[in-house]
């Protein structure tokens, strides 16, 4: 949590006294959900380690909105702050933990100075992630998709193909196709 918060915020200080014997952690084995599209999503986390994937299903195919490795925020926001349906499943893609915060940690948050302060970084830092995605689906070819996402994820290198063809907006084929165009570019 700490690694997070200093990502988030340098410099943040945060009296993990008060918040450490709230927080727990939860295991969650590759191919487990976290939670799923219309459950009550009852706490947020930071992954600790391995990777998960958010998705949602339309028409039948699975769309990968993001992924979560080490050190990234997980969980749908609005369904835990206002007890909504979630919008999307969340799946380990390896085995995984995550840290789980609940409204309980929460409360303990927003009480500590600068909590808040804390808690709104987060929540700019999931607008953000979602802007950027956004932007990169309707401003950028599958090519430059791919090709940021080498740059900026290189952790996430050996996810499987077809979740990386999701995330990037085309079908597996297509995927194996770029990359070897990509390739041959390079040759």
């Amino acid at each position: 949590m700490l690694v997070f918060i200093q990502q988030l915020s340098p410099g943040f200080k945060v009296d993990v006294m008060r918040i450490e014997p709230l927080l727990k952690s939860k295991t969650i084995y590759k191919g487990e959900f976290l939670f799923r599209e219309n459950d009550i999503c009852e706490f947020v986390g930071i992954t600790l380690k391995g990777c998960l994937r958010t998705f949602l299903i339309k028409g039948g195919k699975e769309f990968t909105l993001f992924f979560h490795p080490k050190h990234r925020p997980v969980g749908d926001y609005e369904s835990f702050r206002k007890q909504k349906p979630a919008c999307f499943s969340c799946q380990a893609i390896e085995d995984s933990e995550v840290l789980i915060v609940n409204h309980q940690v929460l409360s303990a948050f927003e009480e500590l100075p600068d909590g808040q302060k804390f808690l709104r970084l987060h929540a700019e830092y999931l607008a953000f992630m979602l802007r950027d995605k956004l932007l990169s689906l309707f401003r950028d070819s599958p090519e430059q998709r791919y090709l940021d996402f080498v740059q900026t994820e290189p952790e996430l290198q050996g996810i499987p193909q077809y979740y990386l063809a999701s995330y990037l907006g085309i079908e597996p084929e297509s995927l194996s196709r770029l990359k070897r165009r990509i390739y041959q570019k390079k040759s």
